[in-house]
């Protein structure tokens, strides 16, 4: 249960801390940057990290299955990032390269934090 909390803690201070960062950068005049939508690549990422984090830690930690279901996860998180970043510049051509570069920053930061989460949660269960 400590470590339950401790996780979540965490999970929280790392999506206010991109949450202000995106907001940080989407202050500044720069065509990289510069977006109203700054807000769903954290929404994006806080709930698919959600829900890999209780799949992931339902199931046994020793078998090769935890390994496959990391892989697949890992992978159909990957191709859910790709349709989304590209239904979003069809929608919304003004922004797409904005939006696109707030979304790599979170996606980089949230994969070394779950990649981080589920070395200490395997270290634990050997």
């Amino acid at each position: 249960m400590q470590n339950k909390t401790k996780y979540y803690f965490q999970f929280t201070v790392l999506c206010l801390g991109t949450l202000l960062l995106s907001y940080g950068l989407s202050q500044t005049q720069n065509r990289y940057f510069n977006t109203c939508h700054f807000w769903i690549p954290t929404l994006f990422f806080a709930l698919t990290s959600l829900g890999i984090n209780v799949l992931l830690t339902k199931t046994d930690k020793r078998s090769q299955d935890f390994v496959f279901k990391t892989l697949a996860l890992s992978m159909a998180r990957l191709l859910a990032c790709m349709i989304f970043v590209f239904v979003y510049s069809l929608i919304n051509k003004k922004y797409a390269l904005a939006f696109t570069c707030h979304f790599m920053i979170q996606y980089l930061v949230f994969t070394i934090f779950e990649v981080s989460f589920l070395l200490k949660h395997i270290k634990q269960a050997n």
